[in-house]
């Protein structure tokens, strides 16, 4: 099973669209809120050339964001990163 993070923020309805694309499908996930994590916003600085871009993408270790929101490019992301139906 994929180890799927996803770090958000309450304000972003690009994080809302992704969690209810995620919900949908039926994918298990870890969520972080960055402003109630702060090692989790660092990250998010480090891993985004030092912007708070959510929604980040952890699935096993690859990272990658969706801002905006797109449900095709994730989808593909999953698909590619092996975790396709």
């Amino acid at each position: 099973m994929a180890d799927i993070k996803i770090y958000t923020a309450k304000w972003s309805t690009d994080c809302d669209q992704a969690k209810e694309f995620l919900d949908d499908e039926g994918i298990f996930y870890e969520e972080i809120d960055i402003e109630q994590t702060p090692a989790a916003a660092r990250l998010v600085e480090q891993l985004n050339g030092g912007r708070r871009i959510v929604p980040t993408f952890d699935v096993n270790g690859t990272t990658f964001t969706l801002k905006p929101f797109n449900w095709k490019r994730l989808q593909s992301e999953l698909e590619r990163l092996g975790l396709d139906d």
